[in-house]
């Protein structure tokens, strides 16, 4: 629900239904890939079958068999990391930016208020497997309340980034905005 009072970000499953999606469908490409390799491997035998002996054609064979089972291998990694992100997105409210600051929360605990004077950063980075990159909010609390860290996986929330960004711009009076330098990098930090 967005107000001219605050802009609010929620939790939605959709993102992460959508990436495991496209693992599945990787993941059906990958046994498909498997099935080519042995039917050209099982041809190739026949066609040449008075020329090498089966052993020959399977050590020849061993390099590429070995790709074919590394490349399974990281696609049923890749599905099982979606499937888990999956099981994992809250609901509720994620993120509230307002004038005052911005207030997060998991839905399980208490929310975090980081008022626009004492968040040190607000930014997006992380590693691209998985859940994908998170939100990182940052703040130190005055009277001794410590330095605090918030982090979602961006494929949480119903929001993309750019619009964080201009929430977080128009709500600070443009004192801060979202960072998304830390994407830069395929391996994140």
């Amino acid at each position: 629900m967005q107000t001219p009072e605050a802009f609010v970000v929620g939790y939605s499953p959709v993102p992460a239904a959508g990436r495991v999606a496209r693992a599945e469908s990787l993941m059906r490409r990958a046994g498909l890939s498997v099935v080519i390799y042995i039917v050209i491997t099982a041809g190739l035998y026949w066609w040449l079958r008075d020329q090498l002996s089966l052993w020959q054609v399977l050590l020849g064979g061993i390099p590429s068999a070995a790709l074919v089972l590394a490349f399974v291998i990281w696609r049923w990694v890749e599905l099982r990391a979606a499937r888990k992100s999956l099981g994992r997105v809250p609901a509720g409210e994620a993120v509230r930016i307002d004038h005052r600051g911005v207030r997060v929360g998991d839905g399980t605990s208490d929310p975090i208020w980081f008022e626009w004077p004492a968040m040190s950063d607000i930014a997006v980075a992380g590693r691209k497997i998985g859940a994908g990159p998170d939100l990182i909010v940052n703040g130190t609390f005055p009277n001794g309340g410590g330095h605090q860290t918030w982090k979602v996986p961006i494929s949480y929330l119903d929001t993309l980034p750019g619009t964080i960004d201009s929430a977080v711009r128009a709500y600070s009076g443009g004192r801060q905005g979202l960072d998304m330098s830390g994407m830069d990098s395929i391996f994140g930090d």
